[in-house]
């Protein structure tokens, strides 16, 4: 068994468990919202991050899970795209600012 493909087997499980943990996750907030049960600022803080991060987390660790079985400039390439999503994802300014340098502040 090479190393990519026992790090794509650890990979599958931690997006498994990550997928459940978001769907359930989800589920829970779907519910709230109708029939409030959870009054706890912290619980619903830790389910908001949760929500937020969590699809760009398991995106991320199912394209690494990818690239590992491929060729160095596949994988240099979706490192490149993880980091770009990255980067976006905690910082939303960015975007509009090369949105807005590339069309003109409009005015």
């Amino acid at each position: 068994m090479a190393v990519g493909e026992a790090l794509s087997k650890v990979f599958d499980v931690i997006n498994k468990i990550l997928a459940f943990v978001i769907l359930v996750t989800l589920t829970i907030t779907a519910i709230n919202s109708i029939w409030p049960f959870i009054d706890n600022d912290t619980v619903l803080a830790v389910f908001g991050y949760i929500l937020r991060f969590g699809p760009l987390i398991v995106c991320s660790l199912v394209m690494v899970e990818f690239a590992i079985k491929r060729n160095i400039l596949l994988q240099i390439l979706i490192y490149l795209i993880i980091a770009v999503a990255i980067i976006f994802q905690f910082f939303p300014d960015t975007l509009n600012d090369i949105a807005n340098s590339l069309v003109g502040n409009g005015g």
